[in-house]
């Protein structure tokens, strides 16, 4: 297991285009020698929110609700710093990674300044870790797939949950790459 932390991060938004649509919440938790710490739930306020009805189904976010509860965005990119100064600048880590680097990076232009430039996708590695036949095919990589193989808890599409599940899931593909060795 990595003794450096690894910040473990995802998104919830009202679409899939981060250009038109808006982050609305952000989970982040720190995974350091196997052990959870640290966790926070975001929620990023908008002036108007120009949403896809398929994505809040998925999230299943109350715009009104959420809108009273959430920060401007500053506030939030602000809070993510601070949180990130706590353990110094380390990995980023989530699961189909790049969906939530491209919302992180409308909020943060200084993300690569923030966390380090290299990042840990659980997709990814669980892609590598079946074609090694070290996980078996049937498993699949949605993360609830592989949260379900692993026996790991897990409610989907709540920012801080998919966080926690995809650092779970991330120690347990490190347990089986280790034994593949």
């Amino acid at each position: 297991m990595p003794t450096q932390p690894i910040i473990f991060l995802d998104t919830e938004t009202g679409g899939t285009d981060p250009d038109t649509s808006p982050l609305l919440t952000i989970g982040l938790i720190t995974l350091q020698g196997g052990e959870l710490s640290r966790p926070l739930h975001l929620r990023v306020r908008h002036g108007s929110y120009t949403v896809q009805a398929e994505a809040m189904a998925v999230t299943g976010i109350d715009l009104v609700a959420h809108h009273a509860a959430a920060q401007p965005p500053e506030a939030v990119a602000q809070t993510i710093r601070e949180y990130a100064a706590e353990v110094g600048r380390v990995m980023l880590g989530g699961h189909n990674f790049s969906f939530d680097l491209g919302f992180m990076r409308r909020l943060m232009p200084d993300l690569h300044g923030v966390f380090r430039r290299g990042y840990t996708d659980t997709k990814r590695s669980a892609q590598f870790l079946i074609h090694a036949g070290l996980l078996p095919r049937t498993v699949g990589t949605p993360l609830d797939q592989l949260a379900r193989h692993f026996g790991i808890e897990y409610g989907a599409h709540d920012a801080l949950e998919d966080a926690q599940a995809t650092a779970k899931v991330y120690v347990k593909l490190m347990e089986l790459a280790k034994k593949g060795i």
